[in-house]
């Protein structure tokens, strides 16, 4: 009950005596049940992280020579750069 009262004042809930009663016992039954868990022997047991095995989907990285040319169709290219209009 203690825990539950702690719990309910760090969350703001205004509870009565029977609501912190009822909590309470939920609350028993829930961590009786992570207990019984604990208890359970999982040597050489491999974790599982997720049910199916996933795979990467992904192509490998590999750099390719790129020969597309960004300036190729500007009417006001000068050199590497785009030429703009001139600031009055």
């Amino acid at each position: 009950m203690d825990l539950v009262e702690r719990l309910a004042k760090a969350a703001r809930l205004n509870l009565t005596p029977a609501e912190t009663c009822k909590y309470a016992q939920q609350l028993s039954v829930i961590l009786d049940a992570f207990n019984e868990l604990d208890q359970v022997d999982t040597d050489g047991v491999e974790p599982s992280y997720h049910p199916i095995k996933l795979e990467d989907a992904l192509r490998e990285d590999e750099p390719e020579k790129w020969e597309w040319d960004p300036l190729a169709n500007v009417a006001d290219a000068e050199g590497r750069s785009i030429r703009g209009p001139k600031i009055k």
